[in-house]
């Protein structure tokens, strides 16, 4: 019995933890040109997967966003 409610005190103590969505940043026309121009200009094969990254990352964040 005092297993029991050792187990229920203990229970007691834990908490969800709460992580909220990052910002999702949203560009201009205008920023997302020039970036496409600077790249076209100097190709570069880390860049491509830098961004290719990041556009994972901003796919995470729609999905957490719309889980909440």
């Amino acid at each position: 019995m005092r297993w029991i409610v050792l187990a229920l005190a203990l229970t007691g103590c834990t908490s969800v933890h709460y992580v909220p969505c990052p910002t999702l940043v949203t560009y201009s026309s205008a920023d997302q040109a020039a970036l496409a121009t600077e790249i076209k200009a100097h190709p570069q094969p880390q860049t491509v997967r830098w961004i290719g990254d990041y556009i994972g990352l901003r796919d995470q964040v729609r999905a957490c966003s719309k889980a909440q």
